[in-house]
């Protein structure tokens, strides 16, 4: 069987995929992944083949998450705000909206090369990103199966079909329409990494696979699997997000907190790509940094992980069993620091709380240190344990070909 995965962003969207990507090919099908030119490297680094179908990705964050007004809108949002979407308020509905404006740009940009891709290659099964619009359309023009791939998320978000009655929002409508595409097409199932535990319900149909940590290729830094002499915290966060730098009104809490835990007495680590290394110019004292592509080795030998709340992050951690800090920038993230709290697995403190507060710094480090202290490592092994009942990719692949068979007729 052909194969094509598809994605738009190379670390938090594309890294999630490898492992089911890998399992079809050790299975015999034909796999090839189609992304954004920029994506181009980071396909071939994990040894697979990569055909570019559009330009580079815009910034991480689209314009309306930022700026001094969106610390309000961020502010006190419902725990399960996915199944609450009619009761946000405008605001917070605009904020979610341009999520998906985002999206449909980038989506635009790659259907016409994957679209002329797929006519010539002529796949069996396309298996998209769940937020790579693109892939659906493809799906619905040419009539392949399509398997949707999320990275984390504790829900099925459809922020797309988010208008009245969940029809779909015209942004989405009109990305069908120019095509000649369907907009209420949907995929075969949800390809869905996320423990039970952390789960919101959906009337989306999962298929769960189990979380297989892949970062990146990396080499096994010195000493990391020694068990420390004391108790260990690791630091991270997203790509192309702060801390690359003090913003304007201080040092980023993240940042800050890991000297502050580094003065208490911890072992603070710093998980960062080269880049992110590369953008800070001191380190706070008795601090060090290690490469974020070992993440899921170094987790293993840490009492506790404070990031953002980004999936893979929060899925590495969960299969490693570590409890985690979640100090989320937006709503997705804050979901997520939710869902953990609600497990116990974690603890979590919103960004926008944080804005502004001179204080922000020593949360983040009594936070890590209340984790440290209570219960949630017993129940961070029950969300490992979860994860690793889940089925392997190479169960789901197998499956997920005879899924898409059936769909052909």
């Amino acid at each position: 069987m052909r194969i094509v995965f598809t994605t738009w962003s190379a670390s938090a969207h594309l890294f999630p995929m490898v492992p089911l990507a890998w399992a079809c090919r050790a299975a015999g099908h034909e796999v090839l992944v189609a992304v954004p030119s920029d994506c181009v490297p980071a396909v071939s680094a994990a040894g697979l083949t990569a055909v570019a179908v559009g330009a580079t990705a815009p910034p991480a964050a689209p314009p309306a998450m930022g700026g001094p007004r969106t610390a309000a809108v961020l502010r006190d949002w419902p725990a399960d705000w996915p199944l609450r979407l009619a009761e946000l308020g405008a605001p917070r509905r605009r904020m979610l909206h341009s999520l998906v404006d985002r999206q449909l740009r980038l989506a635009d940009g790659m259907v016409p090369g994957l679209l002329e891709f797929a006519r010539t290659w002529r796949p069996d099964l396309i298996v998209a990103d769940g937020s790579t619009y693109a892939g659906t359309v493809v799906s619905q023009l040419l009539g392949v199966p399509l398997a949707a791939h999320l990275w984390g998320a504790a829900a099925v978000l459809r922020l797309e079909h988010s208008g009245p009655g969940d029809s779909p929002l015209p942004g989405y409508r009109h990305l069908f329409e120019h095509y000649g595409a369907d907009p209420a097409h949907h995929p075969l199932g949800w390809l869905d990494p996320c423990p039970p535990m952390l789960r919101l319900p959906t009337g989306e149909r999962r298929l769960p696979v189990r979380h297989v940590p892949y970062s990146g290729p990396a080499e096994l830094p010195a000493g990391l699997l020694e068990k420390p002499t004391r108790p260990r915290v690791c630091v991270t966060w997203e790509a192309g997000a702060r801390p690359a730098g003090p913003p304007p009104d201080g040092p980023d809490p993240l940042l800050a907190a890991a000297g502050l835990l580094a003065a208490d007495g911890l072992d603070v680590v710093l998980a960062l790509g080269p880049a992110q290394r590369a953008a800070l110019t001191r380190l706070p004292d008795g601090v060090r940094a290690a490469d974020a592509s070992s993440l899921h080795l170094l987790l293993t030998t840490c009492a506790a992980v404070a990031h953002q709340g980004s999936g893979g992050t929060a899925m590495t951690a969960a299969a490693a069993g570590t409890p985690q800090l979640v100090v989320s920038p937006r709503p997705e993230q804050m979901l997520t620091g939710e869902r953990l709290r609600a497990a116990g697995a974690g603890r979590h403190l919103s960004g926008g709380d944080l804005a502004g507060d001179e204080k922000a710094a020593a949360r983040v480090r009594d936070a890590v240190l209340d984790l440290l202290a209570g219960p949630a490592r017993d129940a961070a092994h029950a969300l490992r344990d979860e994860v690793r009942s889940l089925p392997a990719p190479s169960r789901v692949a197998t499956y997920l070909t005879e899924l898409a068979a059936r769909a052909h007729g």
